[in-house]
């Protein structure tokens, strides 16, 4: 496979450039005709390969170019692309490498990377698998570290030595980067009335693999943390899934809602009152 590193149309009879080829396409040499061969209108005295790509396979194109991972070559190797070249192609299958540590790693960049397979996504990855989910926390957010407002100059903020656009994040009193508005409102108010929590501390399930509540609360006098998964999404069919097999798993291991869980939910009438009003059904504190 190859891909083009440079678009360049030099040497194309016209009647050849009937398609429109971009940077970044994938295809197939198909045939590579020598040199001191005349084929059409091409010079003889050049190389030239016949390149079917993936976005018109039923149109090829004649390249007078070698093909290679070096140098000024229009077209280089697709056996293995980056993150950034396979930016808006669709592929069957899709091997994802992932390396830690990897300060180039991103949320968005991330999410791009799990969304080009159409069939199957296989992940390698030299770290436990969880750990992934860390970079879906805007702490790992390149959008967020952008301060690119044309208008009024933004809002920054420190978090763990990095730097952000306040109103793209969302951070607790506490200093913590949490996942929306609704969680930041929890974390405030479990702070302000001198509770301790942890925000998505992993908890180890045998059997089960590693679950990670929104919120573990420890209160004085019990033996045993409260915990407290807030759901944003229910309306979402494969969110309200997720969170029914969770909830499953939760109740194996003796975490059930009214004795030591907490489930809130987003809608109209979630807010400070609800909020408080959990605090004090499950008498967390004052």
């Amino acid at each position: 496979m190859i891909n083009i590193r440079n678009q360049s149309l030099d040497g194309f009879p016209k009647d050849d450039c009937q398609n429109y080829v971009a940077n970044g396409e994938v295809g197939i040499v198909d045939f590579i005709y020598s040199k001191n061969k005349k084929v059409g209108n091409f010079n003889p005295d050049d190389n030239y390969h016949r390149i079917r790509f993936t976005s018109q396979p039923s149109h090829t194109y004649m390249w007078k170019s070698s093909v290679n991972d070096e140098g000024y070559s229009d077209l280089e190797l697709a056996y293995a692309l980056t993150v950034h070249k396979a930016q808006g192609s669709e592929f069957n299958k899709v091997i994802l490498i992932i390396a830690e540590p990897c300060n180039l790693l991103s949320k968005e960049m991330l999410y791009t990377a799990i969304t080009r397979q159409k069939d199957k996504l296989i992940i390698l990855y030299n770290a436990e698998a969880y750990n992934l989910r860390s970079y879906s926390s805007m702490e790992y957010s390149d959008i967020a570290r952008r301060f690119t407002n044309l208008f009024e100059k933004p809002d920054i903020v420190e978090h763990n030595n990095r730097f952000y656009e306040a109103n793209l994040i969302h951070k607790t009193i506490r200093g913590e980067l949490v996942r929306s508005k609704s969680e930041v409102i929890i974390a405030n108010m479990l702070f302000e009335r001198g509770i301790h929590y942890e925000y998505e501390k992993e908890l180890t399930f045998d059997g089960d693999g590693i679950k990670v509540p929104d919120f573990t609360i420890t209160v004085a006098g019990r033996d045993e943390p409260i915990y407290w998964e807030h759901c944003g999404m229910m309306s979402n069919v494969e969110y309200r899934r997720r969170w029914e097999a969770k909830r499953a798993d939760y109740e194996r291991h003796s975490i059930v809602e009214g004795h030591n869980l907490i489930v809130s939910e987003e809608n109209d009438s979630f807010g400070s009152q609800k909020i408080a009003a959990l605090i004090d059904e499950y008498d967390l504190g004052w």
